[in-house]
């Protein structure tokens, strides 16, 4: 699988190559279809956030697809499209939705 990485402080990010995931038992894989840096990464790469190390892939609000799902995963399945957004208190009104820590993933 390939990703953006930010390496360095204020340096370009770099394509590089990564394992491909597999789901645990209770985990999906997603495709992601589209992502973006935002200013939270922003931050991260300009080092004004110290819960983000680098290196690191940045892109936490995604347009994805699932591509795989653990034996245990009952609401979910394969080739259902999901989005994930980093702030769940931005949504409202979500038919369907998973609150996993700071994050909600919601189908579309």
């Amino acid at each position: 699988m390939r990703a953006g990485l930010f390496e360095r402080s204020q340096e370009a990010p770099t394509v590089v190559n990564v394992p491909d995931p597999s789901p645990g038992p209770d985990g999906v894989v997603l495709k992601v279809e589209a992502t973006g840096a935002c200013r939270s990464d922003w931050h991260g790469w300009m080092e004004y956030n110290s819960d983000i190390d680098l290196p690191n892939i940045p892109g936490h609000e995604l347009a994805d697809v699932i591509e795989m799902a653990g034996k245990n995963v009952k609401n979910w399945k394969v080739g259902e499209g999901v989005g994930i957004d980093a702030a769940p208190e931005a949504l409202t009104n979500m038919d369907k939705f998973q609150s996993v820590g700071a994050t909600v993933i919601t189908s579309f």
